[in-house]
């Protein structure tokens, strides 16, 4: 009894002690995140201080802060990881190693210094040249582009000026991702720097990505649609056997009761200004379970369904995660479906081996995905992840060709920039920059914006007959399809 008895107290004894010992260690792991940080390309340094985190831009030639908030804010989203700070956002992963001391080119700035024009210009320059991916797929010589807008900008330059002469140079790169923004009065002040254009004729009619949306999915379900608590998808039936699902951005999936009666652009500022106070990685994990709600509900509409459209013409973008939750209600089995990295120095980052999940009951019947130009940022990371799919077939034309998550940038003077810092391939090292993916079956859309939405509104019929005819192919196995990927 008394052995049994020691065995007892002395395991009770090492509990206790490894119980200390991994408190000791926690905490020791919690005050390690004190110091000052730098990542891993994207041109950030962080500096930890209690329960404090400052954010910095740098670049080889600023260091300045941009943000500061407390550590709690991030939740389970920071940790470190062999020596290394990792930043969870969705399937992203941002790395940290620690500095001993600030870069030298982290001083306090004056207004002057802040406001300089060609100060500015040299920051937005030395991001670009550390960060972007594609000059020389975008056939831009960045040397020569540099020198050449430099010589137009003196330390007088107005910052209208500056705003015209910076927008004008990176317009050259034809990058959707890439943009540049200053306040209101600034822009306005720019434009009417700028010469006249031709006058916009307005007896044409325009069309937005979401109202060429809305006419496409008037047409296609007439009294067969099923759509309900959604702004951005509209599903029904196009016939007893023939499911139809039309979805118009990567993100905007939360749906909130309060705001049913709201319209237009009041709708969306309120609809953001819920997430105002969430991390973006918060904010992501919303969207996910928004679009998963509303994907249970389409599924159990279309169930006795034989095959799916899938319509992602008129689709910008948003959220890789919500485009990635779209693909794995087709996906039986966790599959590497891309691979993303970033440019660092004269390199990139360590790959990041994207997986597709495996859906629990998967949709495996034939799967007709409807593309366009309009396809762009994360809808093609959906298309991308289709590639492996043997039971989606792509119809229509190539996607947009940008797939780089937008690095955002703030300058001195406190404009945004936005640049393509990512390198997205496929699993056999393809990509798709500036090309985009091509279809299966390709219906000869036009690349411009405009031509496009009236190539299809003007001529619903002859669209949906030529759509008709490319399932059909399929079905009669008249098309051969390459599985790209593989």
């Amino acid at each position: 009894m008394n052995n049994k008895l020691s065995v007892i107290m002395g395991c009770l004894l090492l509990l206790f002690v490894i119980s200390c010992q991994e408190k000791k260690k926690e905490k020791e792991q919690e005050a390690s995140l004190d110091g000052i940080w730098e990542s891993i390309g994207y041109g950030r340094l962080a500096h930890i201080k209690k329960d404090h985190i400052t954010l910095y831009e740098t670049s080889a030639i600023s260091c300045y802060p941009i943000m500061e908030e407390e550590i709690t804010g991030l939740g389970d989203e920071l940790r470190i990881k062999d020596d290394t700070l990792e930043l969870k956002d969705g399937i992203n992963i941002y790395q940290f190693v620690r500095r001993d001391e600030f870069p030298q080119q982290c001083v306090a700035m004056d207004e002057t210094k802040k406001q300089d024009a060609l100060y500015n210009f040299e920051v937005l320059a030395s991001i670009f040249k550390e960060h972007y991916a594609y000059f020389e797929m975008r056939n831009i010589k960045w040397d020569s582009l540099y020198t050449q807008t430099k010589s137009k900008i003196t330390t007088q330059t107005s910052a209208p000026e500056l705003f015209m002469i910076m927008e004008e140079m990176l317009d050259q790169f034809n990058d959707g991702h890439i943009d540049i923004e200053a306040p209101e009065e600034i822009e306005d002040q720019a434009d009417s720097l700028r010469e006249p254009s031709q006058p916009v004729d307005t007896s044409i009619t325009r069309y937005s990505d979401f109202s060429a949306a809305k006419l496409v999915g008037d047409y296609y379900l007439k009294d067969k649609e099923l759509t309900r608590n959604s702004r951005v998808m509209r599903w029904g039936k196009l016939n007893d056997s023939l499911g139809y699902l039309q979805i118009n951005l990567m993100m905007g999936h939360v749906y909130f009761p309060k705001l049913d009666s709201v319209q237009g652009e009041d709708y969306w500022n309120a609809y953001f200004e819920a997430f105002e106070e969430m991390s973006s990685a918060a904010h992501t994990k919303k969207e996910v379970a928004g679009i998963n709600k509303t994907l249970d509900q389409v599924f159990s509409d279309l169930n006795t369904a034989d095959a799916l459209v899938l319509d992602v013409r008129f689709n910008g973008g948003g959220k890789d995660e919500v485009a990635l939750s779209i693909m794995k209600r087709f996906n039986q089995k966790r599959q590497h479906v891309f691979t993303k990295k970033a440019k660092h120095k004269q390199a990139y980052t360590k790959p990041n081996k994207i997986y597709l999940e495996a859906a629990e009951q998967a949709y495996l019947k034939p799967v007709y995905l409807l593309t366009s130009g309009q396809s762009a940022s994360a809808t093609e990371i959906m298309v991308l992840s289709s590639l492996n799919l043997p039971h989606v077939t792509r119809i229509g034309t190539n996607t947009e060709g940008i797939f780089s998550d937008v690095l955002d940038k703030i300058l001195p003077n406190g404009w945004e920039i936005g640049l393509s810092n990512e390198v997205y391939l496929d699993t056999k090292e393809n990509n798709y920059e500036g090309k985009g993916i091509p279809p299966h079956i390709d219906l000869k859309y036009p690349r411009e914006t405009q031509a496009f939405f009236k190539s299809i509104i003007d001529a619903m019929s002859d669209d949906e007959i030529k759509i008709n005819k490319a399932i059909t192919d399929v079905r009669e196995g008249k098309v051969s399809k390459h599985v790209v990927g593989r």
